[in-house]
């Protein structure tokens, strides 16, 4: 799946792969995916998902690196393609256009919780010369409030915090969206997929298919 939004702001590719395109966990499959992209497999740029905060910095020389304790990937790189495994978790792909500027971060309950997205967004400010203004966010396929259901305690532990929570099921979109205007990115830059993986059935999902098959977002200047 395409975001054509993205790319009309100048990004090459900005994409999720899809339950037709295989499991991308599978480098014979990412390779393929990668390729039909145009880009090769081996420049990858990704991060050890550790649901938490950490948020890397790629140039020229991180070409096909893998860094640790990241679930945040920026670069300002042409041609630097940057990846997020995901299966049920956020994808948020993130774009400054004025100063060519891309970002890519996996935010799951726990990053959702810890605020992975407006870690990303600072960086991206405080290190990349970005004017949080300038930023365009789309929020990916992902678990829906729909469906993303979770236990009391947990429920409870996001509503002390003020985020929407319905019953037992949470709404990682749209508290995904709060962090995100809450760091700066105007609200009508913040477009919303609204394709949940649960119930969708166009995704893979652990939460419906348990297993370790993983979809795969790319962006890339």
């Amino acid at each position: 799946m395409r975001f054509l939004s993205l790319e009309r702001l100048g990004v090459k590719v900005a994409v999720i792969s899809e339950m037709s395109d295989g499991d991308c966990g599978d480098l014979g499959v990412c390779a393929a995916f990668c390729a039909g992209l145009g880009i090769d497999a081996s420049d990858l740029v990704t991060g050890r998902q550790v649901h938490g905060v950490g948020v890397a910095l790629a140039d020229e020389g991180d070409r096909g690196r893998c860094f640790a304790a990241t679930d945040g990937l920026l670069t300002a790189v042409a041609g630097l393609p940057l990846a997020v495994f995901v299966a049920d978790c956020v994808p948020v792909y993130l774009v400054d256009p004025v100063r060519g500027v891309i970002g890519l971060v996996h935010s799951g309950r726990e990053g959702v919780r810890q605020g992975i997205s407006s870690a990303a967004v600072r960086v991206m400010v405080e290190r990349l010369g970005c004017r949080a203004a300038h930023i365009h966010a789309l929020i990916g396929p992902s678990a829906g409030p729909c469906c993303y259901e979770v236990s009391e305690p947990i429920a409870d532990q996001f509503r002390g915090l003020g985020l929407p929570v319905d019953g037992r099921r949470l709404n990682l979109w749209e508290s995904t969206g709060l962090a995100l205007a809450g760091a700066g990115v105007p609200r009508d830059q913040i477009e919303v997929s609204e394709l949940c993986t649960i119930c969708g059935g166009r995704f893979f999902s652990y939460r419906r298919d348990g297993g370790g098959r993983r979809n795969m977002a790319v962006i890339c200047l």
